[in-house]
């Protein structure tokens, strides 16, 4: 593998033998210059056909977050023989270090829905319980029991068949939702930077799911109350985000939708 750039100590981007581009997990490989060649041997995964928005994720999540989620997305395909595409490993890695933020916030999202989750898809819930005792094994983070519910929806979502289903192109519309965000905070957005590579890649997820008619059902009132009351501009803005992404998608969005989406303008707009 010939190296294009680093991504960090442990990541790089290459290209293969074929000229394909790939990104490539090795412990130390980070260190290796542009042109220069990582023997096979050092590589432990390869990753192809990576999103521009992925790279700002790989490059600013801790090694250790992405390895837990690497094995995590490894176990679930082989339990439920899913063959998951790469991006869904940097999905979820995402999803764990937002977690993990939470959690050190002391914001703990209530699932009022776990029962039923754990009734309707046994299978999910039994894997997101062990998953989170992986995340723990191998990251020292102890996340709340009802994280175990957002961890079984993502498995739960990635398994239903989209096939027959037309996904927008949500590129377009995750430009058309920053131009909102940019007009209403009068500010110029950096498309580069790793808040909005989360938020681009919290987006695509949301569509998708919105395209299957997916959404997460747990609804902390007192949360929604207290972000909305915390920082208001934040919440305006994603809910008309929200009005936009209901139009493109015709689908109704729930309040806790309009809450994950706030938090993630305020946290890219807070760092301009």
């Amino acid at each position: 593998m010939k190296v294009i750039k680093s991504i960090n100590n442990n990541v790089a981007h290459c290209s293969d033998s074929k000229g394909r581009e790939v990104i490539v997990f090795g412990k130390g490989i980070g260190f290796y210059r542009p042109e220069e060649e990582i023997p096979l041997s050092k590589i432990n995964r390869t990753f192809y056909n990576i999103k521009d928005t992925d790279y700002g994720i790989l490059r600013s999540i801790p090694t250790v977050v992405i390895n837990t989620a690497i094995y995590i997305i490894d176990m679930v395909s082989d339990e439920l023989s899913v063959n998951y595409p790469s991006s869904k490993a940097i999905s979820l890695a995402d999803h764990l270090q937002f977690a993990i933020e939470r959690k050190d916030k002391n914001i703990y999202l209530e699932m009022p829905i776990l029962q039923d989750i754990r009734m309707l898809y046994p299978e999910e819930m039994d894997l997101a319980e062990r998953s989170l005792k992986i995340i723990k094994d191998m990251t020292g983070e102890s996340l709340p029991r009802q994280e175990a519910g957002t961890l079984a929806l993502h498995f739960i979502a990635d398994r239903l068949d989209v096939k027959e289903k037309t996904v927008p192109d949500t590129a377009a519309i995750t430009e058309e939702c920053t131009k909102i965000i940019e007009k209403e905070f009068s500010t110029s957005i950096d498309r580069g930077s790793f808040n909005y590579s989360r938020f681009a890649t919290h987006l695509d997820y949301l569509i998708r799911r919105l395209t299957i008619s997916e959404q997460i059902e747990s609804l902390n009132e007192e949360m929604v109350e207290q972000v909305r009351k915390n920082y208001p501009q934040s919440y305006a803005c994603a809910e008309k985000v929200t009005s936009y992404l209901r139009k493109q998608t015709q689908e109704d969005i729930r309040d806790e939708e309009v809450l994950y989406l706030s938090m993630h303008i305020n946290r890219m707009v807070s760092r301009i």
